[in-house]
């Protein structure tokens, strides 16, 4: 299992292929299994040199009792390209990934090549939002008040007050939550409950909507056919300077597990388009 320091942190990550760089950042209580359970690590293996790795607090990196930010886990990001000589990449990030990987772009624009950003919801631009129209978010938050964890569409982006219910739950309560989520998931959130992770996921980090729309690197929008975040897809659209927008058929949120060969042919193909039109345009050295 290989991992490596960066920012005095022990990462687990994968790699797989040849040629310009790819790095992919999943989102919150997830870990890197993602990218090769859709095929992404396989896929864009063929044309690129593909960098995955855990989150820290998630799979097999170190859990710290903070530093979750999109700014911090940008700065993760750096470092973890600087231990394995990756001079710049084209990011891809799902979900909060998606947000790491925008503020990467914002903090290190002359490392960043192109962002795939599939299905994010910035904290900066949660306003645009109404998750409660969202089929799936409500028959979560009933099987979430079964187990007795309550959630409000008011506050359904703060992970904060669910990591603490969780943390909280005994006897009855406990097993049901356990069984509703599955052993794996239950341990994902226990590991995370007593950090910060839940309130730093929420706040924007310094990543306020002027710097969004100052993005001027390729972006590909990717985001399911049902999502609760269309609103956000369609601000990116419209205030991005290079942006191109794709919908997922049949999938939600979760595009990269739902409809896999959909997703992974898009950002493949939106990842060779972007390579060959760099090639044009830089420099011959």
């Amino acid at each position: 299992m290989p991992k490596l320091i960066a920012n005095r942190i022990n990462f687990h990550y994968q790699q797989a292929g040849e040629g310009p760089d790819v790095v992919l950042i999943h989102g919150v209580t997830g870990d890197l299994s993602i990218w090769f359970l859709c095929e992404a690590m396989g896929v864009l293996g063929r044309s690129f040199r593909v960098t995955a790795y855990d989150l820290r607090g998630h799979g097999y990196s170190d859990v710290t009792r903070d530093g979750y930010t999109s700014a911090d886990q940008a700065r993760d990001v750096m470092a973890i390209m600087d231990a394995l000589d990756i001079d710049r990449a084209m990011l891809l990030g799902h979900s909060f990934g998606a947000v790491i990987a925008m503020h990467a772009a914002v903090l290190y624009p002359d490392r960043t090549d192109a962002l795939v950003l599939s299905d994010p919801c910035f904290p900066a631009l949660r306003h645009l939002e109404d998750v409660s129209r969202w089929g799936h978010w409500q028959n979560f938050r009933e099987e979430a008040a079964q187990a007795g964890v309550t959630l409000s569409d008011e506050h359904w982006y703060d992970l904060g007050r669910f990591f603490d219910q969780v943390l909280h739950l005994d006897g009855e309560r406990l097993l049901r939550f356990r069984q509703a989520v599955g052993l794996p998931g239950f341990q994902r959130l226990l590991r995370l409950a007593d950090t910060t992770c839940g309130h730093d996921a929420k706040v924007p980090a310094g990543l306020t909507e002027e710097l969004i729309r100052s993005v001027t690197k390729p972006v590909l929008g990717i985001f399911g056919e049902h999502s609760p975040f269309l609103a956000t897809a369609d601000y990116l659209s419209e205030h991005l300077v290079d942006c191109v927008s794709k919908r997922v058929a049949g999938a939600k949120h979760r595009a990269p597990e739902e409809n896999a060969a959909a997703f992974v042919e898009i950002v493949y193909q939106f990842l060779t388009a972007n390579q060959a039109a760099d090639q044009l345009v830089r420099p011959v050295r």
